[in-house]
């Protein structure tokens, strides 16, 4: 059993098979996926597409650092009015990204903070988004310093608080990561041949700190690099664990299905 725990299947790139995706996706074994709307307009879409798949589809709602500039006030208490749903199991994607946002960064940082109240408010764990820019930037060092000053999570015998998505940093902002109870996000990108760095840091984290993603349409694994990637390629990136850790790919998925249970407190 595998679950993805980040997939945008309400993208445009699915309009001609989504329904054909998530079916094919639950033949070849993912037994539950996580849609991610991250902006106000897709939250209520979002959680249309769960109720056609009840048991196999929940979602996270946020908004993308892409879209801080269009943040509103007004959104915290749709989001308040909405965030009781057991359909949506996470707040996110948010965060900070330097390389394509075109909002400064005390523009990200502020809707960041506004989401991360809402999530202590809520008791909700944080799905979070981390780019750096070129030259090289501080994005994940000012995530970590807000996550440290107004992330204030009540959970009770939680061993993970939220999964830093699709992450990309090195061994020191793994254990940076894991410090704040943070599950660290895998997806295609662990299957590129020239990414020995983030192996490296992955493996410094250990299994029981890691959570699946395909982040579909995006981010493709390296067999259909640069094609429409979809949640049926979890399978391939749970392949390269298995390599990494030298284990089964059936314990990479025992145990990552495990951590997003957990996480996201998933019904079993």
């Amino acid at each position: 059993m595998l679950i993805d725990t980040h997939a945008h299947l309400n993208d445009l790139k699915f309009d001609p098979d989504r329904d054909a995706v998530i079916r094919n996706a639950f033949q070849v074994g993912v037994q539950k996926i996580i849609e991610i709307a991250d902006g106000y307009q897709e939250w209520i879409n979002a959680l249309t597409l769960c109720r056609k798949y009840p048991g196999h589809l929940f979602c996270a709602w946020g908004f993308h650092p892409h879209h801080a500039l269009l943040w509103q006030d007004s959104f915290v208490e749709i989001l308040r009015k909405n965030l009781d749903s057991p359909l949506i199991v996470a707040i996110g994607e948010i965060g900070i990204d330097y390389a394509k946002s075109e909002a400064p960064p005390h523009i990200q940082q502020r809707t960041l903070r506004k989401m991360i109240e809402l999530a202590n408010d809520m008791s909700k764990p944080l799905v979070l988004h981390c780019r750096e820019g070129q030259p090289p930037t501080k994005a994940h060092e000012d995530l970590f310093h807000l996550l440290e000053k107004y992330w204030k999570p009540k959970f009770v015998n939680k061993r993970l608080h939220g999964v830093l998505h699709c992450f990309s940093g090195t061994t020191v902002e793994a254990a940076r990561a894991i410090s704040l109870k943070l599950a660290l996000g895998v997806d295609g990108p662990v299957t590129y041949p020239k990414n020995d760095r983030l192996r490296e840091a992955l493996f410094s984290a250990g299994l029981d700190k890691i959570v699946l993603e395909t982040d579909s349409p995006y981010l493709p694994p390296q067999s259909i690099r640069g094609q429409r990637n979809d949640p049926s390629r979890i399978r391939e990136i749970a392949q390269a664990l298995a390599a990494l850790f030298k284990i089964s790919p059936e314990e990479v998925a025992s145990q990552t299905t495990k951590n997003a249970q957990e996480l996201l407190e998933l019904p079993r």
